[in-house]
């Protein structure tokens, strides 16, 4: 991976954020849950996911968020790709094991 794209793949996951159906919840806690979460083996680190996603999805990361308590699925990433034809997808991922639950082209 080149260094630059490295570097801008740990900006973006230093400043993940987070987002659950909680909504009377401070959002401070939110790193935490998801901190918490990656300890206990329930999400992937974003950078493995990304790894994983690349394979069949290629592209430029434009925006990852981590959502809580969807539809069976605990932790799901949501990511938005920007694809080398210039079409723009955005994909639900399962957090614990890297599968694409589903994925739409926004263009």
């Amino acid at each position: 991976m080149y260094p630059l794209r490295l570097a801008w793949i740990l900006s973006l996951v230093s400043s993940l954020s987070l987002a659950h159906d909680y909504p009377d919840r401070p959002r401070n806690h939110d790193h935490e849950e998801a901190r918490v979460a990656r300890t206990r083996g329930e999400i992937r680190p974003i950078a493995e996911i990304l790894h994983q996603v690349n394979a069949r999805f290629p592209g430029q990361l434009l925006d990852v968020e981590l959502k809580n308590g969807k539809k069976g699925h605990p932790w799901v990433y949501e990511l938005k790709l920007l694809t080398p034809h210039g079409r723009r997808l955005e994909l639900a991922v399962d957090a614990r094991d890297g599968r694409i639950l589903e994925w739409e082209d926004e263009d």
